[in-house]
């Protein structure tokens, strides 16, 4: 039975498998579409209100064509210190602080040990933290799954202590910067444990921008110093309990793709155009490694709907025989991507993007 409704402008029923076949690199039914987060003011606009509880949202990844909800437990790393009214934590519906626009020369909040000490680390034993992902998995529809994980351990770090002071400190206190390292990835795995024992959770999906357009931030040996280790943990947690690992970083990434291969890493998205061409990543690495994404953020906000049926088509052409690509915007749906646009990448996956491809 498939469904014809252009409310959902979906013409296939949902099924997780989908996705999780796509990073496994073996060829589904047909090419999943995928995306890390989907921005709020894009979810209201879709369903005409606002997504302010589980069961909304679930509503608007399953009335869209997805066969998963992309849903992180409900916490974050406070980016003030104890006895401000700022939590860091949002509410449900809202953007994470990592979401949020950060000044590159803001000051961090923690500048050495004793701030480490006084700092309100989340603590993964928190109960409430994944009251969202049981409320998912008891709303979502047969089929559907749940793709969950947790933010960037490099990200958190550098934010911390302040992008300035991060890069001094790479070079005048590296004990600071890896005992930092070491707070915030044992966090992050502590609760990754718990989130790969959840029902109907089907991958990991672990979003860290490592990257910009020219260069990776750091130098790779930075990432393989202090990051790496707990990205290949991370990895073994999810594959441990039999889930796919995928990651998401911006930027140019050329020099780290052997390493994230090595550790664990699965699917790598989303391949920025400016930064990456997709057809030499899947030349050189697509025997290893499964690709989300790559569609334009620039036409998605200021094309046509014809550009982007054109490019959707041109990417399943190229990247999905075989298996191992899924469609998705790169770095994912902003709330600047024209409705119009938002709708035509996702009915041109599923027009052109059943197995076996012939767009």
């Amino acid at each position: 039975m498939q469904r014809k409704s252009l409310t959902d402008a979906s013409p296939r029923l949902p099924d997780s498998r989908r996705f999780v076949d796509t990073l496994w690199l073996r060829e589904p039914d047909w090419v999943p579409i995928a995306e890390l987060g989907v921005d709020p003011a894009v979810k209201e606009s879709f369903l005409g209100r606002s997504v302010r509880d589980v069961q909304t949202d679930v509503e608007f990844w399953h009335r869209a064509g997805y066969d998963y909800i992309s849903l992180r437990p409900g916490y974050e790393f406070p980016h003030t210190m104890p006895g401000s009214t700022t939590t860091g934590t949002p509410g449900y519906g809202e953007k994470r602080a990592g979401e949020r626009s950060v000044s590159l020369m803001a000051p961090g909040v923690i500048a050495g040990f004793a701030d480490m000490d006084s700092y309100p680390w989340p603590a993964a034993s928190t109960e409430e933290y994944f009251t969202p992902l049981r409320e998912a998995a008891r709303a979502l529809p047969p089929g559907m799954g749940l793709v969950s994980g947790v933010g960037g351990i490099f990200t958190r770090a550098w934010m911390l202590l302040g992008l300035e002071e991060f890069c001094c400190a790479l070079r005048d206190r590296p004990d600071l910067i890896s005992a930092v390292f070491q707070r915030v990835g044992r966090i992050q795995c502590e609760v990754l444990r718990r989130i790969v024992t959840m029902d109907r959770v089907v991958a990991i999906w672990y979003g860290d921008d490592l990257a910009y357009t020219e260069s990776t931030i750091v130098a790779p040996d930075v990432y393989r110093r202090y990051l790496f280790p707990w990205m290949e943990e991370l990895a073994s947690i999810a594959h441990g309990a039999g889930l796919p690992f995928a990651f998401h970083s911006d930027g140019r990434l050329w020099e780290v793709i052997p390493d994230l291969i090595a550790l664990g890493v699965n699917g790598l998205h989303p391949i920025e155009p400016k930064a990456m061409d997709i057809n030499e990543v899947k030349a050189r690495y697509g025997k290893k490694l499964a690709l989300i994404g790559n569609i334009d953020m620039d036409i998605l906000a200021r094309g046509t709907p014809e550009q982007v049926r054109a490019q959707v088509r041109q990417r399943i052409r190229d990247l999905a025989p075989g298996g191992g690509y899924a469609v998705g915007a790169n770095p994912g749906i902003t709330d600047y991507v024209l409705p119009e646009n938002y709708r035509a990448m996702r009915e041109a996956a599923f027009e052109f993007g059943r197995y076996p491809i012939s767009a």
